[in-house]
């Protein structure tokens, strides 16, 4: 019997065993395919002092180094509020003191532990539990007061696998945390620009319709003095119309955007929309955006690292849970003072006490343990799919955005000729309207085509600067 017992020992110490955690190698690319054929614009490797190791991110503050090259005092004042004020950060803060408790709570089961008792019954034992007694025994007064103290030894490892786990989830909070502050901050960046483009747009519009305005009265003019035509008059007024049109539609892009940097910010939305209230540009973009490797960047993307943490933490808990096969050792005892008054509690020879250790096998309940088994290994695996998936997510925001930020910059080039154009050409004709040159037909086609490009070019200059938030967010705020 004693010979099974071992047999049976050892083989659960074998099930019982944990190989080492090691992180889900995941390919990565060593360069960046959006920028094999771009020599214009250098990419480079920033200096920096951090190194990060894959098993145990560091999590860092989010810089605001890649704002500042922008030079826009506004956007900076508004990141630094999305890092203190926004709800959702809040949100993430406290989750990571939440798993910081957690963790705490855990490795408390590594120190003995005692509890605190006092009681009181009124108790009346039955004469048949004692031989030799008839008759109806008299009620009893029991005062108790005492301690009861344990210390689980952890001989197999159940709890220092445990604390290693809730240790894991808090790098993972930590990481959320700080993938919280880089979303909201890039969100927060693209809303901004947004706000600035409508603005912009709102201009371009209301500029147009002067230009518009002042091609109608000079069709008026003309008509007033038989040089022109009524056919003229309403062809310009009918495009001024269309060109008013626009302007109600950008006034309520433009609330929308500040309203949304007002949630953003942690703000009343309307409190936030009257102080940018005052137009601004479109801050110009860096012609030279610094980015690591993609391993690097990668690696330390926040996003990553967290679920990478979440791997390592349910690896862990696949070690805690095959410890429940082994035995349990512990050491209990309690002491203190039994008496049937009051006022006996404390005399010596009212106290009591017991101490010894304490074995326990759940070795009838093996099904169990293995059911908890099965179901920490499968939450592991879907964990490190998790993670594997990350990566490959990354991978392609990383790669994706660059293309989105070096077309954007390439065609905000051209939008640019174009619009330079077009106002010179808008120019010409209204001047050889004026003499008599042309007709009224070559006006309104250059004023349409001055508002498309000029408007065009706001929404490039947008379209380029939330490719620059959004880079900001696919390398992961560094």
């Amino acid at each position: 019997m004693r010979s099974a017992i071992l047999v049976l020992a050892l083989t659960l110490y074998g099930c019982a065993s944990s190989p080492d955690y090691k992180s889900s190698g995941v390919p990565v690319p060593t360069a960046y395919r959006a920028l094999a054929d771009s020599q214009p614009t250098q990419y480079v490797a920033p200096d920096t002092t951090t190194t990060a190791h894959t098993t145990a991110p560091v999590a860092a503050d989010v810089s605001p180094d890649y704002w500042r090259r922008l030079g826009d005092t506004t956007l900076l004042r508004l990141i630094d509020e999305v890092s203190r004020s926004n709800l959702d950060v809040a949100a993430a803060k406290a989750r990571v003191n939440a798993a910081g408790a957690d963790r705490m709570r855990a490795a408390l089961d590594l120190a003995p532990s005692a509890t605190l008792a006092g009681a009181y019954t009124r108790q009346r034992y039955a004469a048949a539990s004692f031989p030799g007694l008839s008759g109806v025994l008299p009620d009893q007064n029991v005062w108790e007061a005492g301690v009861a103290a344990s210390w689980d030894l952890d001989v197999f490892g159940r709890i220092r696998h445990n604390v290693q786990g809730q240790g894991a989830l808090v790098g993972a909070a930590e990481q959320d945390l700080r993938d919280v502050q880089v979303s909201f901050t890039a969100e927060l960046a693209r809303a901004y620009f947004e706000l600035r483009g409508a603005q912009e747009q709102l201009e371009v519009a209301r500029h147009s319709a002067e230009n518009q305005e002042r091609t109608v009265a000079l069709t008026k003019e003309r008509l007033a003095a038989g040089r022109g035509s009524a056919f003229d008059t309403q062809r310009a007024q009918a495009q001024l119309s269309s060109t008013l049109a626009i302007i109600p539609t950008r006034e309520a892009q433009v609330a929308a955007a500040q309203y949304q940097i007002g949630t953003l910010v942690g703000r009343s939305p309307t409190e936030v929309a009257r102080e940018l209230d005052q137009p601004a540009p479109v801050p110009p973009l860096p012609d030279v955006t610094m980015i690591d490797s993609p391993e690097s960047v990668v690696r330390l993307r926040p996003d990553v690292a967290s679920a990478e943490r979440v791997a390592a933490a349910q690896g862990a808990f696949v070690g805690a849970a095959k410890a429940n096969y082994l035995p349990r050792l512990s050491i209990g005892g309690t002491a203190g003072y039994s008496s049937p008054q009051f006022n006996g509690l404390g005399t010596i020879d009212m106290g009591r006490y017991s101490v010894g250790p304490v074995l326990s096998w759940p070795i009838l309940d093996l099904g169990r343990v293995k059911a908890e088994v099965n179901a920490a290994q499968a939450r592991e695996e879907d964990a490190r799919a998790r993670y594997q998936h990350t990566v490959l997510s990354a991978v392609q925001e990383l790669e994706t955005t660059l293309v989105r930020y070096r077309s954007a910059r390439q065609g905000l080039e051209l939008l640019e000729e174009a619009s330079d154009a077009s106002e010179r050409a808008a120019e010409l004709a209204r001047m050889r309207f004026r003499e008599g040159v042309t007709d009224l037909l070559q006006v309104l086609d250059a004023e349409r085509t001055l508002l498309f490009a000029q408007d065009r070019l706001a929404q490039g200059r947008v379209d380029a600067a939330t490719a620059y938030a959004a880079l900001y967010r696919a390398v992961g705020g560094r």
